[in-house]
Protein backbone atom coordinates (compact mmCIF):
# COMPACT_ATOMS: atom_id res chain seq x y z
CA UNK A 1 0.00 0.00 0.00
CA UNK A 2 1.06 3.20 -1.33
CA UNK A 3 1.73 6.14 1.84
CA UNK A 4 1.10 10.18 0.98
CA UNK A 5 3.14 12.51 2.36
CA UNK A 6 0.46 13.77 4.57
CA UNK A 7 -0.37 10.25 6.17
CA UNK A 8 3.00 9.77 6.89
CA UNK A 9 3.31 13.47 8.92
CA UNK A 10 0.42 12.12 10.65
CA UNK A 11 1.47 9.18 12.49
CA UNK A 12 3.15 9.29 15.33
CA UNK A 13 7.46 9.55 15.62
CA UNK A 14 7.87 5.66 16.90
CA UNK A 15 5.26 4.64 14.18
CA UNK A 16 7.15 6.55 11.16
CA UNK A 17 10.12 4.94 12.07
CA UNK A 18 8.70 1.75 12.11
CA UNK A 19 7.64 2.25 8.25
CA UNK A 20 10.84 4.34 7.80
CA UNK A 21 13.29 1.33 8.65
CA UNK A 22 10.49 -1.28 6.47
CA UNK A 23 9.91 0.67 3.66
CA UNK A 24 12.58 3.71 2.46
CA UNK A 25 15.23 3.57 0.33
CA UNK A 26 18.49 4.91 0.77
CA UNK A 27 19.00 7.50 -2.40
CA UNK A 28 22.15 9.64 -1.32
CA UNK A 29 24.23 11.34 1.30
CA UNK A 30 26.24 14.48 1.92
CA UNK A 31 28.39 16.04 4.70
CA UNK A 32 28.19 19.61 5.78
CA UNK A 33 29.28 21.51 8.61
CA UNK A 34 29.82 18.30 10.67
CA UNK A 35 26.10 17.25 9.69
CA UNK A 36 25.46 13.70 7.85
CA UNK A 37 22.53 14.11 5.75
CA UNK A 38 20.82 10.92 4.43
CA UNK A 39 18.37 11.10 1.81
CA UNK A 40 15.37 8.35 1.63
CA UNK A 41 12.59 7.59 -1.08
CA UNK A 42 9.61 6.17 0.91
CA UNK A 43 6.98 5.97 -1.82
CA UNK A 44 5.88 9.37 -3.62
CA UNK A 45 8.33 11.45 -0.87
CA UNK A 46 11.75 12.18 0.82
CA UNK A 47 12.50 11.21 4.22
CA UNK A 48 16.00 13.33 5.13
CA UNK A 49 17.95 11.87 8.07
CA UNK A 50 20.17 14.69 9.61
CA UNK A 51 22.89 13.24 12.11
CA UNK A 52 25.09 15.54 14.13
CA UNK A 53 28.59 13.88 14.28
CA UNK A 54 29.18 15.06 17.76
CA UNK A 55 25.94 14.42 18.72
CA UNK A 56 24.82 11.14 17.05
CA UNK A 57 21.94 10.60 19.63
CA UNK A 58 20.09 13.93 17.84
CA UNK A 59 19.11 11.93 14.94
CA UNK A 60 16.44 14.60 12.92
CA UNK A 61 13.58 13.32 10.30
CA UNK A 62 12.33 15.60 7.57
CA UNK A 63 9.80 14.47 4.91
CA UNK A 64 9.14 15.98 2.20
CA UNK A 65 7.89 15.86 -1.72
CA UNK A 66 9.36 19.08 -3.12
CA UNK A 67 12.62 19.22 -5.58
CA UNK A 68 14.43 21.84 -4.13
CA UNK A 69 15.74 20.03 -0.92
CA UNK A 70 17.19 17.73 -3.48
CA UNK A 71 20.00 20.53 -4.62
CA UNK A 72 22.90 19.24 -2.63
CA UNK A 73 22.63 15.23 -3.23
CA UNK A 74 21.69 16.16 -6.91
CA UNK A 75 25.15 17.83 -6.93
CA UNK A 76 26.99 14.65 -5.64
CA UNK A 77 25.68 12.37 -8.43
CA UNK A 78 28.80 11.39 -10.57
CA UNK A 79 27.39 11.43 -14.31
CA UNK A 80 31.05 11.16 -15.97
CA UNK A 81 29.63 7.84 -16.77
CA UNK A 82 26.67 9.13 -18.74
CA UNK A 83 28.45 11.57 -20.70
CA UNK A 84 31.03 8.96 -21.18
CA UNK A 85 28.09 6.66 -22.87
CA UNK A 86 26.48 9.12 -24.41
CA UNK A 87 29.70 10.46 -27.11
CA UNK A 88 30.78 6.91 -27.77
Amino acid sequence: MTMSLKEFKLLHDEDRFVIWLAKATEVGRYEKYGILHVLYQLDSFYVEMSVPKALPENVEFIAFSNSYRLLPYLEKIDISGISKQQSI
